[in-house]
């Protein structure tokens, strides 16, 4: 594990967290743009490559206690209209620790607030950071972090696995709030090297009484990856179960200014919100509007999790959206309406 840095510790001023929501909020619901009728999905990231742009998201069965994730791609032109594709990474026969969970996130984005987005190869390679187990369920713990690549992340069939984790709960240097599960990972390359390191790994992570706080790893190379600081980043400080999980988040750049996006849970309501940074240590939160709620009725359980792209002057923010009819899908919203 290696230590914070030490810092200013500056908090973010009011008028740049307010001119940060004005980019990025998104009032405009278009709904579903992926949803299907055996599975339940989740979990989008969002990313350009060549002429298009593609997203990668993972299903599950919606008999949950007898099936576990895997990997799918989609295609779109457009970042509303989306066209499925296949399956990248199945689960696999056996005993090994990533058999019965396999969940791919698109790393190492081009992450400039108002940037490309494009997937960026490092060592030659295009990488996907994932969530592994080897247990049936819905993220049944534990879960432990691996890794994917390709070099033509467009073609379903060309991504392959490294055979070993790169973090797990179990670690010796694992923090407080991090030695049951390891969930979703964000990899971003910092040119700044804020940390110290050009490679960094935002993740929510989760501990013995189920609360979830958010942690960083940094990296030399993007492949092998070493804990930063003492503790988490985000993380409820309160004794009782009141927030539940702070998680999912995706860290763009404005500037010299961090924007994390994430999600909580709280007395059983989800929402998005977003923290803004100068060291990626000391966090200003936004305490006004979330970024996206629960509002109508086909995402009357939840609305949480994040993909977000900005382009052409526009905010595109992919979440997952669940119902009481038993759906879970991916649905948009967006910064300017738009006809379908």
């Amino acid at each position: 594990m290696i230590p914070f840095k030490k810092t200013e510790k500056r908090e973010v001023e009011n008028a740049e967290m307010q001119r940060v929501y004005n980019l990025i909020k998104t009032p405009v619901k278009v709904g579903a743009i992926l949803k299907f009728e055996e599975d339940l999905c989740d979990s989008p990231s969002v990313f350009r490559h060549g002429e298009k742009w593609y997203m990668s998201f993972i299903k599950i069965g919606k008999d949950t206690a007898n099936s576990g994730y895997d990997s799918h791609l989609a295609e779109s032109e457009d970042l509303v209209h989306w066209n499925y594709l296949g399956k990248t990474l199945t689960r696999t026969e056996g005993n090994a620790w990533d058999s019965k969970q396999i969940a791919l996130y698109a790393g190492f984005v081009q992450n400039e607030l108002s940037g490309e987005y494009r997937l960026t190869k490092v060592n030659g390679k295009y990488y996907f950071p994932y969530l592994g187990g080897n247990l049936n369920g819905y993220e049944t713990d534990p879960l432990t972090m691996g890794l994917a690549y390709t070099e033509t992340p467009e073609e379903i069939s060309s991504y392959k696995k490294f055979p070993e984790p790169f973090l797990r709960p179990t670690d010796a240097d694992a923090r407080k709030g991090e030695t049951l599960t390891l969930y979703k990972s964000n990899f971003f390359i910092d040119s700044a090297k804020t940390t110290g390191y050009p490679y960094v790994n935002a993740y929510n992570a989760k501990a013995e009484n189920h609360k979830e706080s958010i942690f960083l790893a940094v990296s030399k190379d993007g492949e092998r990856w070493e804990r930063y600081g003492e503790s988490a980043i985000v993380k409820d400080e309160t004794p009782d179960q009141s927030k539940q999980i702070i998680g999912d988040p995706v860290i763009l750049k404005d500037g010299n200014l961090y924007v994390m996006i994430y999600f909580v849970l709280q007395n059983g309501k989800t929402y998005n919100t977003f923290a803004c940074s100068y060291d990626l240590i000391t966090w200003t939160h936004w305490d006004g509007e979330p970024l996206i709620k629960s509002e109508y009725e086909w995402e009357n359980v939840y609305a949480h999790k994040t993909a977000f792209v900005r382009a052409n002057g526009v905010s595109y923010h992919y979440y997952c959206a669940v119902n009481d009819k038993g759906e879970r899908f991916i649905a948009l919203a967006k910064s300017e309406k738009e006809e379908l």
